[in-house]
């Protein structure tokens, strides 16, 4: 029994053990082309279901073509490169806790990094079974914090992709109102993004990222 202990703690898996699985998901994927159906919901604008198709390469290469020439997508909604490489540059990596998210049990990965000359405190939950990142939760020292859920989907019996995500986009309060004002709420946005019919890994030429 003491054994079995001790080799079960040996081969315990660390937050960046964990991260850097999750990971591999990311990095199989050169390119990839999708179509997707975006809605929003949110109190301050009226935004109709768009239909949009994206064309990605790595690494960081997005684009997206719309028919009505306009789609709100969230980079944190769609597979843009590795959206944990930045938390692997933090130092102080923990898992939080254990929770279910979304029907699987997940690893609680909280780490805190610097991200577009920001300290972002973040927040990954990680399957245990297939080491999917099923919700991502970051809160910067100033402006917007956002939560995503991600559904998947096996594509070519081989690649992991959304099949939906869900970001929950909360923006604070700006300061300086009126003193004898009532506080303002922070105001929540969620855009669902639907994908199908992926392509994957099919060489995708750099022309099509270049501006119009």
């Amino acid at each position: 029994m003491l054994m079995a202990l001790i080799a079960s703690q040996a081969h315990a898996l660390s937050a960046r053990d964990i991260l850097k699985k999750a990971g591999t998901h990311y990095e199989v994927i050169n390119d990839y082309i999708t179509d997707a159906r975006v809605t929003v919901e949110s109190p301050s604008m009226h935004v109709p279901e768009t239909k949009v198709k994206i064309y990605y390469k790595k690494p960081d290469k997005l684009h997206v073509d719309s028919n009505d020439g306009f789609a709100v997508l969230p980079k944190q909604g769609t597979v843009v490169g590795n959206p944990l490489k930045f938390l692997l540059d933090s130092s102080d990596l923990t898992i939080d806790r254990s929770e279910r998210v979304l029907g699987d049990d997940c690893y609680v990965i909280k780490g805190t990094a610097q991200r577009d000359g920001r300290e972002m405190q973040s927040t990954v939950w990680v399957d245990k079974k297939n080491y999917l990142v099923r919700q991502l939760a970051t809160n910067p020292e100033w402006g917007p914090s956002v939560k995503v859920k991600v559904w998947y989907t096996r594509v070519g019996l081989k690649y992991w992709l959304p099949s939906t995500t869900s970001a929950r986009v909360s923006t604070p309060p700006l300061a300086g109102g009126k003193q004898d004002s009532k506080p303002a709420a922070t105001e929540q946005t969620t855009v669902t993004i639907k994908f199908e019919k992926y392509k994957v890994n099919s060489g995708l030429s750099d022309k099509i990222f270049k501006d119009k």
